[in-house]
């Protein structure tokens, strides 16, 4: 990172630098010494670490022991900050991670029985989709069912879903 503590702009990289300065000639390579002469230096950038439901902001950039440092302030994430942390809840799983997942939170041995519960067609539409299915998607009837029959409300079953994704 650098900064340009005449115009408060700072610049990620080079390339940034290049198209904002078209009119400066700068070689293949840009030293520190050939922006220092168009008022351009080293910024420290360093984000504090965050607890979670926090969010650090950067604050002001300040000459700090002759370096240009961003200094940050930590403060409790709002409540659409702390929506857009959550990770997106995947379409769909792998039978293999949603069993995974399942058995995790003491809920596999529970799935057959739910099936068996079932009358008629739904039944054994339900024994076909668990039994052979390869992939487990969240919208479908029988993962609600299930869902239902499991104790899960939405919440949970999207919760269940981005864990059996990371498996």
């Amino acid at each position: 990172m650098y900064y340009q503590p005449s115009t408060g702009v700072a610049f990620a990289h080079h390339t940034s630098i290049r198209l904002a300065m078209p009119w400066v000639l700068f070689g293949p390579s840009i030293t520190d010494a050939d922006l220092a002469e168009q008022g351009v230096f080293p910024l420290v950038f360093e984000k504090p670490a965050v607890e979670a439901g926090q969010v650090a902001e950067p604050l002001v950039v300040e000459l700090i022991d002759e370096a240009w440092t961003q200094l940050w302030t930590v403060r409790d994430a709002t409540l659409e900050e702390l929506e857009a942390m959550k990770p997106p809840v995947p379409s769909e799983v792998t039978m293999r991670q949603a069993r995974l997942a399942l058995l995790a939170i003491g809920k596999l041995d529970q799935v057959v029985p739910a099936i068996e519960a079932l009358e008629g067609v739904d039944r054994d539409v339900a024994r076909i989709e668990w039994e052979f299915s390869s992939a487990v998607v969240r919208t479908r009837p029988l993962v609600c069912m299930l869902g239902e029959a499991l104790g899960l409300d939405d919440g949970a079953l999207d919760q269940l879903f981005i864990t059996a994704a990371e498996l």
